[in-house]
């Protein structure tokens, strides 16, 4: 008679059975571990490129509308420049713009599929930058030009959005400048000879410098130009600025010492057609300022020169010169106007030309007084 036996699973068996089916919960658990490490690596990684191409996006755009805003003072042309500069330019796919208080804050957006988030519930992603951006008039400059211009006080207005500007006329850019927009900022007449003074055709610029009713030019020979380094000044130096640029930084609510300049190479040194910084001046003391004119923070440039007159430099301009009549030199369109009304004689020298809204190199700073000239800094 033939016994059947049971076949039984060995304990050794078993175990091994056991623990293959462990590794196999193992291997998946594992591979849901790497799939989430090569999203958090792969997909994150380029989530962080995106980002920053958003926020370069962001920057470019908010810079952009800024300018336009200052240029233009238009805020449907500030959004328009803004999307331009953030999507056309620079491939951000979404763009806001908000412009407020003369601000403009932009905000993109790029959404990207993923390449393995999908497996984990996360098909796409966004990435989202903001910036904000806004114009300042310039508290400092470089390579200026060392000719004052005059901002009196009762011509300083403030904007929509309270900040103070210099009402003078600017060359809007259509067309060659209308006479109306040309100024000679810089006559060889010295300050006290009895002639009919101007600053413009129809200026809204006073000249009226010492408040006595009547206008003053603003002329060289101790009105005009300025002893910028205090070293009593002369025509070579002089020279040397117009072609060079002043080499050291001006800072607003600084007063400077006037000098001479008649020299006839001095004018001719002018290069027309090229932006010049210049400085702005809201008021002159007859020798070293001192209180009430004197506040704090005012810095004393003091000459070694013989010339009394100081300037306040407030802010500063861009302009470009047209025109420069000196000793032989070109017949310019002001410089007859009023040299045949009598105004100006046959041997004076003149600097015409008009002044532009911008920002150029060497400006820099978050000044107080809007003069033309402008400084763009990203506020957020």
């Amino acid at each position: 008679m033939r016994r059947l036996r049971r076949n039984k699973t060995s304990p050794v068996s078993a175990r091994r059975n056991l623990q293959s089916g462990q590794s196999m919960v193992l291997i998946g658990l594992m591979m849901i571990v790497f799939i989430a490490m090569l999203a958090v690596i792969l997909d994150g990684g380029y989530a962080y490129v995106q980002r920053r191409n958003a926020q370069t996006a962001a920057d470019a755009g908010a810079m952009a509308g800024a300018r336009e805003l200052c240029l233009t003072g238009d805020p449907d042309m500030a959004i328009a420049a803004a999307i331009d500069y953030a999507i056309t330019r620079n491939r951000a796919l979404e763009a806001d713009v908000v412009v407020l208080d003369g601000e403009v804050k932009v905000t993109t957006r790029i959404p990207f599929a993923t390449f393995f988030g999908s497996i984990l519930g996360r098909p796409s992603i966004t990435s989202s930058a903001i910036a904000a951006a806004n114009c300042f008039a310039p508290s400092r400059a470089e390579g200026i030009l060392p000719i004052a211009w005059h901002c009196p006080l009762d011509n300083i207005l403030l904007d929509l959005y309270g900040n103070q500007y210099c009402d003078f006329q600017t060359y809007d850019g259509v067309g060659d400048p209308d006479i109306s927009e040309l100024y000679i900022i810089m006559n060889s007449r010295k300050v006290g000879e009895e002639d009919v003074p101007f600053c413009m055709l129809e200026g809204p610029v006073n000249c009226d410098l010492d408040g006595d009713g009547d206008e003053e030019l603003l002329v060289g020979g101790d009105r005009s130009w300025l002893d910028l380094s205090g070293g009593g000044g002369g025509a070579s130096e002089l020279v040397d600025w117009i072609e060079n640029g002043f080499p050291d930084e001006v800072n607003m609510h600084t007063w400077y010492a006037g000098q001479s300049g008649v020299a006839n190479n001095i004018f001719q040194a002018i290069d027309t057609g090229t932006q010049f910084i210049l400085p702005v001046f809201d008021a002159v003391s007859v020798g070293e300022p001192t209180s009430p004119q004197l506040h704090e923070g005012d810095t004393i440039v003091s000459t070694s020169g013989t010339w009394t007159n100081y300037f306040h430099v407030i802010s500063f301009s861009i302009f470009v010169p047209t025109c420069v009549h000196a000793t032989g030199g070109d017949s310019c369109e002001l410089y007859d106007l009023y040299q045949g009304e009598g105004y100006l004689g046959p041997n004076d020298k003149t600097i015409e030309g008009y002044f532009v809204n911008g920002s150029v190199v060497g400006l820099g700073g978050q000044g107080e007084l809007d003069a033309g000239a402008f400084t763009l800094y990203l506020t957020r």
